[in-house]
């Protein structure tokens, strides 16, 4: 009895982590130019990073893990960064989140990552928190 019991438990178990697994996304952002897009109050910003500010924000992206999420931070399409059609929109407070508009996934960047990309998009006009 007790045999039988831990392998529908280890059964159970396993299943859990498979599902849980198939959830999960791995950000890759693809190789190539990268557009910013910022429309609030009266900043209309539509330009192309340049590879140097491309190749950090790969670097800030690539390796998260992208879950389904329901966060209470603002999204939208007018504050993102689009790569060969993915679009990518930051959270328009000053939370570290990333919607991935295509995959309907979020996923976080740590504070000092958050911080990071903010301050580069600032170079080219953005400003958070912007809600």
């Amino acid at each position: 009895m007790k045999k039988t019991f831990a392998r529908v438990c280890s059964l159970l178990l396993v299943a859990v982590m498979l599902f849980s697994l198939s959830s999960c996304v791995i950000v890759k952002v693809p190789e190539g130019e990268i557009a910013a897009e910022f429309h609030y109050s009266d900043i209309d910003i539509s330009t192309q990073l340049s590879a140097e500010d491309a190749d950090l924000v790969r670097e800030l992206f690539n390796g998260k893990i992208m879950l389904p999420e329901s966060p209470s931070c603002g999204f939208g399409e007018d504050t993102a960064l689009i790569v060969d059609g993915c679009t990518y929109c930051i959270a328009s407070d000053t939370c570290g989140i990333i919607y991935v508009l295509e995959e309907d996934k979020y996923f976080h960047l740590s504070d000092d990552e958050i911080k990071t990309l903010h301050s580069l998009l600032a170079e080219y006009g953005f400003k958070f928190p912007c809600i």
